[in-house]
């Protein structure tokens, strides 16, 4: 996806052991502060709301997820685990590496390899090892023809 190739998003690449991914580490909340400092990479998603000239871009968010989800599924493909995270000061990261007001952080990707979840802290652990469950298609399905 490339939206007319203006590719409106950016990305913040942070390999653990550095202090960008430390920056980011100190800006996650709740339950992603937890484990997140233990992942390989971190990867802030940015939508470019608007080119630099002002026009606006109403469709950078879409396609910053669509640039996310194909991530994931390389990442896959290729033996890694993605995990996406919201729970995150977005005003610190802001700051941190001085963006423009045009580019809007939106999500956090942890790039890895799964541990076993036992290493976790208990209510993660727990969380992590719980049965997946997704609303059934009649609620997510508003009309079928």
């Amino acid at each position: 996806p490339s939206a007319s190739n203006n590719q409106p998003r950016r990305f913040i690449v942070a390999r653990r052991g550095t202090h960008a991914f430390e920056t980011i580490v100190s800006a996650l909340v709740g339950f992603n502060a937890a484990w997140a400092h233990n992942a390989s990479v971190l990867v802030v998603g940015i939508a470019e709301t608007s080119s630099v000239e002002g026009d606006l871009r109403p469709y950078a968010e879409y396609d910053l997820g669509q640039a996310i989800a194909h991530l994931s599924v390389q990442a896959q493909a290729e033996g890694l685990a993605t995990h996406q995270m919201a729970g995150v000061e977005w005003d610190r990261v802001v700051a941190a590496f001085d963006l423009a007001d045009n580019l809007k952080p939106l999500t956090i990707t942890a790039v890895g390899t799964v541990d076993e979840a036992g290493k976790l802290p208990g209510a993660l652990a727990e969380r992590e090892t719980a049965p997946r469950t997704r609303l059934p298609l009649d609620e997510l399905v508003l009309l079928r023809s």
